[in-house]
């Protein structure tokens, strides 16, 4: 027996794993199968993470926290404009909000590097 075929002996009972482990490693690297990025928005340069918590008694409200604001305020409000945005249109079909602490006030700002927003879908 010469090198070649002693080689395709000794691997040829995991030639199934290996093509399907070959698969899964390209398809990792061809996409974000687990969305690591995906509350992550680009504004004004940089990403911002935001959590939306919903209220518990009214489904329709909710608060906001946009994390790292410290980097970019407008770019900050405009990621916190855009999470609830989303969040309404995803749950009740309208982008319209009423705002209890707006991105468009002056006066709200950080707390410790972060950007706190609350408002309620309006329907």
């Amino acid at each position: 027996m010469n090198f070649t075929a002693k080689l395709f002996f000794c691997i040829r009972p995991f030639a199934k794993i290996i093509s399907v482990l070959g698969c899964f490693f390209i398809l990792l690297g061809c996409s974000n199968p687990f969305e690591l990025e995906e509350n992550k928005v680009s504004f004004d340069g940089y990403k911002f993470s935001t959590k939306l918590n919903r209220d518990k008694v009214d489904d329709r409200s909710f608060s906001l926290v946009i994390r790292r604001a410290n980097r970019s305020l407008s770019g900050a409000r405009e990621a916190g404009r855009y999470g609830a945005t989303k969040f309404c249109i995803k749950n009740f079909g309208t982008s319209d909000i009423a705002w209890v602490l707006s991105p468009d006030y002056n006066n709200v700002g950080l707390t410790d590097k972060v950007l706190e927003l609350s408002g309620r879908c309006d329907i």
